[in-house]
């Protein structure tokens, strides 16, 4: 900076140049504080701005050299610079084999960009609910492949062979799991009223008489599942010194889940919690965030990827939680929370209008309404057709409840973050239209 106001003051009168500094210094400054502090900033950037880092960071990978004599099989090179503006130009990517924060000695600017989202993405969760984690990380995986890599690495360093899950209808997480060889034992649900909800006393049954255990709790899915009792589960894993994941996979928006959470970690035993980027901070599909309360946990899991990793989920959570800030993030949480309300109010008219009812499920972000006597795949083939994403419509008895033989057919709309008021209300007319004309 020092040389640039130097040579402006030989080219151009004092006074302008001086003006000229003042503006790029303006500019610069966010950027300065994110190198420094790695922390969520409160205001977002400018997409100039957050364009002018990531270059300034990728500038320092040595792909970019122009007189580096590349001769490894694996360099960098890219077919056209269309594919390098893709990856944000981190052509290298992260990681290096056997540990995916290690620093990469051709992608020292990819390397530092790594740490700053790890930081910033950690201090983010930190000031969205859980002050109660110490250390985060950014992987180039799902949701449930990334639950997959932090029992492998629980089974390397604690022993875990055996994985208490109850019953969620989702097959990613269960596929995560079964590569790591861990056995998976699945936990029984039970249905109160409308609501499907874990058992309770099955779990600690099971626990009491399984060796070398874990246990997997799910915050957030489709109604008329409900969260697992986190802080319950918390306790019992830590009476039995048990290890415990979270599957948090698009909790992070929801202030009361973030507290269940919390008030997990301080009544018991919480290793890790898993978090989708897309599902929580508006990016493309491919990334998760690992949360633990013990840093140490987090350098295990950090060392049991398997080779170097695609830098491209991490840039763009970078990016995104920059051009977003707390603030704008606040204002789309409290969006969010009234679209819920709204969506309920909605659904609950339109229930009426067709002789149905809203379930009574407890749900952050989902609600639900039976169809009962209607054609289930015919409803949610229709809401497609209009143009409806998202819904989900499921027959009685169908897998997806998380129960057998669920006593209703529902159809399941949701309000998550980023979705508009606009959203709500045009897939609540969509569907009134479609339920009425079967």
């Amino acid at each position: 900076m020092d040389e640039i106001e130097k040579r402006l003051l030989e080219l151009v009168p004092k006074n302008m140049a001086e003006r000229g500094m003042i503006t790029l210094d303006a500019l610069l400054a966010p950027i300065k504080d994110i190198l420094n502090r790695r922390r969520f900033p409160d205001a977002p950037l400018l997409e100039m701005q957050i364009e002018w880092m990531l270059q300034l960071l990728s500038s320092l990978d040595s792909d970019k050299d122009p007189k580096a004599i590349r001769v490894g099989e694996r360099e960098a090179r890219v077919a056209t610079p269309l594919v390098s503006r893709l990856a944000a130009g981190f052509n290298h990517g992260v990681g290096r084999s056997g540990h995916v924060t290690a620093p990469q000695p051709k992608a020292v600017g990819a390397s530092l960009m790594q740490q700053i989202c790890n930081a910033m993405v950690t201090d983010a969760i930190r000031r969205l609910g859980l002050p109660n984690i110490r250390h985060g990380l950014v992987l180039p995986l799902s949701t449930g492949m990334s639950i997959g890599l932090s029992l492998a690495a629980l089974r390397r360093e604690l022993g875990v062979r055996t994985v208490l899950y109850p019953r969620v209808d989702h097959k990613s997480p269960l596929r995560g799991v079964a590569l790591t060889g861990i056995e998976i034992k699945p936990m029984p649900t039970i249905l109160e009223g409308d609501a499907v909800r874990a058992d309770m006393d099955a779990i600690e049954k099971t626990i009491k008489n399984t060796r070398d255990a874990s246990v997997i709790a799910t915050t957030t899915f489709f109604p008329p599942r409900e969260s697992d009792p986190v802080k319950d589960i918390a306790r019992l894993c830590e009476d039995h010194q048990v290890p415990l994941v979270i599957n948090n996979a698009y909790g992070v928006q929801s202030e009361s889940v973030m507290k269940s959470i919390r008030s997990a970690i301080d009544a018991g035993r919480v290793d890790i919690v898993v978090q989708s980027t897309d599902k929580n901070f508006l990016t493309p599909v491919g990334g998760s965030i690992v949360v633990a309360p013990k840093p140490e946990t987090i350098e295990q899991v950090a060392e049991t990827y398997a080779g170097r990793a695609s830098a491209a989920p991490v840039v763009q959570l970078l990016a995104s939680l920059t051009a977003i800030g707390m603030k704008r993030y606040q204002e789309l949480r409290a969006e969010q929370k009234k679209n819920r309300q709204l969506l309920g109010a909605l659904l609950q008219e339109t229930a009426e209008k067709v002789g149905q009812r809203l379930l009574d499920v407890e749900n952050a972000v989902s609600c639900a309404m039976t169809i009962d006597g209607m054609n289930a795949h015919e409803i949610g083939a229709r809401l497609y057709n209009e143009r409806v994403t998202g819904p989900r419509a499921v027959s009685q008895g169908e897998y997806g409840s998380c129960i057998d033989d669920y006593p209703h057919s529902y159809v399941v709309m949701n309000a998550a973050i980023g979705a508009s008021q606009w959203d709500v209300e045009r897939a609540i007319e969509k569907l009134f239209k479609v339920v009425a004309g079967l």
